[in-house]
């Protein structure tokens, strides 16, 4: 694999350059958008629907879409959400996130036809943003890559055979 591109390798690199050559970047503006857009709010409503018996438009919706128990799935969906903002803008187990992500957005597209174009393409773009944290990881930047979180059993050191 590439370890650089031009230049001299044993030039000295700006240690911020290397901020940007990451998936980091597309990480942590994914998770910044899904609070501040989506799942503070849905997480508030969730909140108010479940203890406060408040009426939600999430569990009409999901009613109306065919979706089984839609007072269970409607703040099931909304704590995913949640729970995937923050594990995109902290970077924490953010493979596993987007593998759950990946089918509430699924379902999103399915069953909600009719929907207007721009929603329909923000979910597609959340949908491949997902797909593609879920095979690059979370960047250099996370809280995965300080506690090493999903590195590759091959890279470990062997234990030795026959002894302590």
């Amino acid at each position: 694999m590439l370890d650089y591109v031009g230049g001299n390798p044993a030039a000295n690199q700006n240690p911020w350059a290397g901020l940007f050559k990451t998936i980091m970047v597309l990480r942590i503006g994914t998770g910044v958008m899904l609070i501040t857009r989506h799942a503070l709010a849905a997480v508030i409503s969730a909140y108010e629907f479940v203890w406060k018996e408040q009426p939600w438009d999430w569990v009409r919706h999901f009613a109306e879409a065919g979706l089984p128990y839609p007072q269970i799935t409607a703040p099931a969906a909304a704590l995913i959400l949640g729970a995937v903002a923050l594990s995109f803008a902290l970077g924490f187990l953010t493979r596993l996130f987007a593998l759950v992500f990946m089918p509430v957005i699924a379902l999103y597209l399915v069953y909600a036809p009719g929907l207007p174009g721009a929603q329909v393409e923000t979910a597609w773009l959340y949908l491949l943003i997902a797909f593609t944290l879920l095979l690059f990881g979370s960047g250099a930047i996370s809280l995965d890559k300080l506690f090493h979180i999903g590195e590759s059993w091959a890279s470990r050191p062997k234990k030795k055979k026959g002894g302590w």
